[in-house]
C-alpha cells in the first residue's frame, strides 16, 4: 500500500494493486473458506473473481476494490496500522535478542561441560 501511495508512479502500480487485493482476499478466504466451499460453483466463482481482478482493462476488479474498499480503510487507519507494525517489529527484535542471548548461554554451558569432562 505504501508503494502504491508513493509519489512516483510507474507500471508497478497495477500489479501492486492486484497483489494488495489478492492478499486481502486470501486472508478473508482463509476464514470464510470452510463455509463458502460448500456452495456450488464456489471455486468457479473464485477463479472468475481473480480473473476479473487481473483483467487488462482500466477498470479491472483490483482497481475498483482497492479504490472503493481497501484504500479508504487504510487511509483512515494508517497511523494505527503503522503503530501495530512498529510494535510487532520491536517485539520481534526483542524476541530475537533474547533468543540470541539464550543461545550464547547454552553454547557457553555446553563448552564448559565439555571442558569439565576432559
Amino acid at each position: 500500500i505504501k508503494a502504491i501511495e508513493s509519489a512516483t508512479k510507474e507500471d508497478d502500480t497495477k500489479w501492486l494493486t492486484y497483489w494488495v487485493v489478492y492478499g486481502v482476499f486470501s486472508v478473508a478466504e482463509f476464514f470464510a473458506d470452510i463455509v463458502l466451499s460448500w456452495f456450488p460453483f464456489y471455486y468457479v466463482g473464485q477463479c472468475a473473481f481473480l480473473g476479473w481482478c487481473m483483467a487488462p482493462s482500466p477498470s479491472n476488479g483490483s482497481v475498483l476494490i482497492y479504490h472503493r474498499l481497501i484504500r479508504p480503510f487504510f487511509l483512515r487507519n494508517e497511523a494505527k496500522i503503522d503503530d501495530v507494525v512498529k510494535n510487532l517489529k520491536d517485539e520481534a527484535s526483542k524476541a530475537a535478542d533474547k533468543f540470541k542471548d539464550e543461545a550464547k548461554k547454552a553454547t557457553a554451558n555446553l563448552i564448559f561441560e565439555e571442558k569439565k569432562t576432559f
